[in-house]
C-alpha cells in the first residue's frame, strides 16, 4: 500500500483528488472521492475500448492501472510536466494572461488551438468537457509547445457505440469542438479577432 502524504499533494478537481506518485515522480495518482464514480468508470472504459483498437495518442496521458494508497484505490497516470521539470500552465491560465496582456501572441495562441482541434480529430478523442483546466501546455526541450488532455474523456452515453464506430465518432468530436470553439469565443474573443 502507497502512503499519500501532504508533500505529494498536487489538487484536486470535482471527482478525484490527484498524488504524485511516492515512487515515480513522472507519474500521478488520481484518487476518486467515491470509488464507484462514473466519471471514473466512463474515463476506464474508454481507455480500454481505445487499446481494443490499438489507437494511439500524442494527447492523452498514459494509464498504468489501479493502485492501493491509504486513501483508497487510486488510478495511475502519466503526469504531465515540462522537459525541464517544471509544471505545465493549463490553457486557460495561458489564455487568461494573453488576454490580460492584449494578446501579444494570438498568432501562436491561435495556432495553438487550431493544431491541437485537428490532433484530437485525427486520434478520434472523445472528451464532453470544455474545462480548459483539462488542457495542459507542455513544453519540450527545444521550448517547442503542445497541448495534453489529463482528464474527463470518454462519453457518459449508456451503450456507448461511439468508440468504435468512426462516423459516430466523428460527429461526437465535431459537435464537441463547436462547442469548445463557442466556448472560446465568448471569453476570449480577442483570439479570434485580428
Amino acid at each position: 500500500m502507497l502512503i499519500m502524504t501532504d508533500s505529494l499533494y498536487i489538487g484536486k478537481g470535482l471527482h478525484k483528488v490527484a498524488y504524485v506518485h511516492p515512487e515515480d515522480e513522472d507519474k500521478v495518482i488520481k484518487i476518486p472521492f467515491n470509488p464507484k464514480d462514473a466519471e471514473l468508470r466512463q474515463e476506464l472504459a474508454y481507455r480500454k475500448a481505445r487499446a481494443f483498437r490499438h489507437l494511439q495518442s500524442e494527447l492523452l496521458t498514459k494509464h498504468y492501472g489501479p493502485v492501493e494508497t491509504d486513501k483508497g484505490t487510486g488510478q495511475v497516470f502519466e503526469r504531465v510536466r515540462n522537459a525541464d521539470g517544471s509544471e505545465c500552465e493549463t490553457l486557460g491560465e495561458f489564455l487568461d494572461k494573453q488576454k490580460e496582456a492584449g494578446w501579444p501572441d494570438r498568432k501562436f495562441a491561435r495556432e495553438l488551438i487550431e493544431g491541437f482541434t485537428r490532433q484530437v480529430m485525427k486520434e478520434r478523442i472523445l472528451t464532453n468537457d470544455t474545462s480548459l483546466i483539462n488542457f495542459l501546455l507542455q513544453r519540450d526541450e527545444a521550448g517547442k509547445i503542445r497541448l495534453r488532455i489529463i482528464d474527463n474523456v470518454g462519453s457518459p452515453v449508456k451503450i456507448p457505440l461511439v468508440y468504435y464506430w468512426d462516423y459516430m465518432t466523428r460527429s461526437h468530436i465535431k459537435r464537441y469542438l463547436r462547442r469548445l470553439r463557442r466556448d472560446l469565443m465568448d471569453n476570449y474573443a480577442g483570439l479570434f479577432e485580428e
